[in-house]
């Protein structure tokens, strides 16, 4: 059990870094811009203007408009009882596919239609690397408000004392604790602290990245089962592994935006 979290927090980049903070996501997207080939830059730029590290808040943005209660489904990649990606219309998977292929096809696609497409694809990016939105038919609890237990270590709180964690909101957490961090700080410290991941978190497809996600979050969900109680050192390496999945969105999404747009 032990082993499985060092692996993942070894691999994962370290870094001093709405699932993540606002400042956290438009980090994102400022990251991904250092690495963007100029014919893909040209075209961004044409379609959203030079600045639009606040597009990565475009689908959250709209539903908040219609009164959404919570996000809705096609924010999350779902999978099935053997572990392969769900073909359903409300799936972020999806969504990413459909609005890729209207970027491709961008010398035949409406200014409108681009915009929509460029700031979906910024959004969901960003979505289908939170831990927080994958949901597994073959683990009953994999929803944001499963819950389970950790037992603290310092950090002003009661030593061995036992907390209930809950999964969704503890990725939020993780970046919460440095909500005065700056967008432009957060990129600043994730290519750096990436930049050696870039090859490596760059290659794949969408489809190879959201398994490898996948692989990762149901590898923790397995063991975060209702009952367990989640040792300090375990629960704070996860801190690691949240900013590892960060720097991966942010190469990523100049990565699929590179070899989208020819």
């Amino acid at each position: 059990m032990k082993k499985i979290f060092l692996f993942l927090a070894f691999v994962s980049t370290v870094l001093v870094a709405n699932a993540w903070t606002n400042n956290c996501e438009e980090g994102i997207v400022i990251m991904a811009v250092k690495h963007l080939e100029p014919k893909a830059k040209a075209v961004v730029d044409r379609y959203l203007g030079a600045k639009y590290s606040d597009d990565i808040h475009y689908l959250y943005n709209l539903e908040s408009k219609k009164k959404s209660q919570q996000p809705k489904e096609n924010h999350f990649v779902h999978f099935d009882e053997n572990m392969q990606p769900m073909q359903i219309e409300d799936d972020a998977l999806v969504a990413l596919e459909k609005a890729l292929a209207v970027v491709a096809n961008y010398q035949n696609s409406s200014d409108e239609e681009m915009k929509a497409a460029l700031r979906t694809v910024i959004n969901l990016m960003s979505d289908i690397h939170n831990l927080s939105h994958y949901r597994f038919a073959s683990i009953p609890y994999s929803q944001g408000a499963h819950k389970f237990s950790r037992r603290s270590y310092d950090y002003g709180e009661k030593q061995n004392e036992i907390s209930t964690v809950v999964w969704s909101k503890m990725w939020s957490n993780f970046s919460k604790r440095y909500s005065g961090f700056s967008s432009e700080f957060w990129a600043y410290e994730m290519n750096i602290g990436a930049s050696k991941k870039k090859e490596e978190y760059s290659n794949g497809t969408l489809r190879d990245w959201v398994a490898e996600n996948g692989e990762i979050a149901a590898s923790y969900l397995t063991i975060c089962t209702p009952d367990y109680v989640m040792p300090p050192f375990d629960f704070h390496s996860l801190e690691e592994v949240n900013y590892g999945m960060m720097a991966r969105a942010s190469f990523r999404l100049a990565a699929v935006l590179n070899a989208t747009i020819k």
